[in-house]
């Protein structure tokens, strides 16, 4: 809600491609703010919102996608936009920690079966 055109969407989208990915990522190009995808594939649509594409692979030996090399790709995004500004980056990781321990997001209990 906060993000202005200094900021840059990360936009994460596989084939089939989630609605409200694009639509976020949109938004985003609507707000001046630079967008990054991650996809699997050049036809994509992220690829016409998108400054920067980075492509990976979803190909695997059994029935589903694998999201692995996407995920690794991000993790190695935000290692190295983290590693900028180490002091910054681990604030705001704790601050978004507290704020969705706020919001009551985690569980700390395992759920008993009834």
């Amino acid at each position: 809600m906060r993000a202005g055109a200094k900021d840059v969407l990360l936009a994460i989208s596989i084939n089939p491609y989630a609605r409200h990915s694009l639509e976020l990522a949109q938004l985003a190009r609507e707000k001046g703010m630079g967008v990054v995808a991650i996809t699997d594939s050049e036809v994509s649509p992220l690829n016409g919102v998108a400054d920067e594409v980075i492509l990976c692979a979803t190909e695997s030996p059994t029935f589903f996608h694998t999201l692995a090399p996407a995920l690794a790709v991000s993790e190695v995004l935000c290692g190295l936009l983290a590693n900028r500004d180490r002091a910054a980056a681990l604030e705001a990781l704790q601050k978004a920690d507290r704020h969705l321990l706020a919001l009551n997001t985690y569980s700390s209990a395992i759920p008993r079966r009834q």
